[in-house]
């Protein structure tokens, strides 16, 4: 009787133990956890499972420029823009909302451009040199203005003066005859600037090697790429069946589905961007004819200047 008394209680002790330990455990991180931005999607990452290779085919975004935002190295990442724009990209991934990460890491690391406030109990005290250059400017601007007042009252004087008689110039003689008006003349040729220089036969070798489309005549600086994709200089981005080359310096923006930057950068002449064709994705240029597109490696012309929704490079062309 007394074994079974005591089985009981020993029961009913491990049931309390495991509530407290169930009511004592450690909650799921969130944006608020660690010290900083970085360690909080870490922690996060981590607590799910998930590695940093995870977050790059999410994102798009650098495995090194990932592990810099988790150890939040401000000094290896690119300008404060784009890192706003990572950070915001890593947050939704994990399924957080973009603007609550953001201003995390506003708090975190906020933005050294802000003007410093003066200090509190300082009286400012004004440069006695200013008052002088001051009273040295309105002594000129009042001998100038002096000057104009005396003058013209010399030239009012003179005008006052009795001119002289001018003697009457004698009437034209009247023509011999009845006069004729012969037919109106053509209107002048305007003068126009010469176009550019060609050098014989340049034109049809390079318009043989341009994208569909575009001829050597419209633009003779723009770099002969081919219709096959051949690396000039270096190539951005992943692995993937779209590429753009640039054929002179330019910019390329490429958009997210979600409207965030994925790749923004002055591209020389022969750099290329490589991705792959995701759904929503759009590329930005403010020149048009300069970016070449390619498509597994073929040429399906020249971006237009603006936004281009990524589905139009990988229509199919027309039969």
């Amino acid at each position: 009787m007394l074994s079974a008394v005591r089985a009981r209680r020993i029961v009913a002790v491990m049931a309390e133990e495991g509530e407290r330990d169930a009511g004592t455990a450690a909650p799921a991180p969130d944006l608020q956890s660690g010290e900083h931005i970085g360690e909080a999607l870490r922690a996060v990452r981590e607590a799910r499972g998930l590695g940093i290779a995870d977050i790059v085919a999410r994102t798009r975004i650098r495995p090194a420029y990932v592990e810099a935002i988790e150890a939040l190295r401000l000094k290896d990442l690119p300008s404060r823009p784009f890192t706003i724009g990572y950070i915001r990209a890593y947050a939704q991934a994990l399924g957080f909302p973009g603007d609550v990460a953001i201003a995390r890491f506003k708090a975190d690391d906020p933005d050294r451009n802000d003007a410093l406030r003066p200090p509190v109990g300082v009286r400012r005290m004004a440069d006695p040199r200013l008052r002088l250059m001051i009273l040295a400017g309105l002594l000129i601007l009042s001998a100038i203005l002096a000057w104009n007042l005396v003058r013209r009252g010399t030239l009012n004087e003179e005008g006052r003066k009795p001119a002289a008689p001018v003697a009457a110039a004698p009437a034209p003689a009247a023509p011999a005859g009845a006069m004729t008006l012969g037919a109106p003349l053509p209107a002048p040729v305007e003068s126009n600037a010469p176009p550019h220089y060609l050098t014989p036969g340049l034109e049809a070798e390079l318009s043989a090697a341009l994208p569909p489309g575009m001829t050597a005549s419209e633009d003779p600086t723009l770099l002969d790429l081919g219709q096959t994709f051949t690396p000039r200089a270096a190539v951005h981005g992943a692995v993937g069946r779209v590429v753009l080359q640039a054929r002179r310096p330019t910019t390329l923006i490429v958009w997210g589905p979600d409207r965030s930057a994925w790749f923004a950068r002055q591209l020389a002449a022969g750099e290329a961007y490589r991705t792959d064709p995701v759904p929503g994705l759009s590329f930005e240029t403010v020149e048009a004819g300069v970016i070449a597109v390619y498509l597994d490696g073929q040429s399906r012309g020249v971006l237009p200047a603006g936004l281009t929704p990524g589905s139009v490079l990988t229509r199919p062309p027309p039969a």
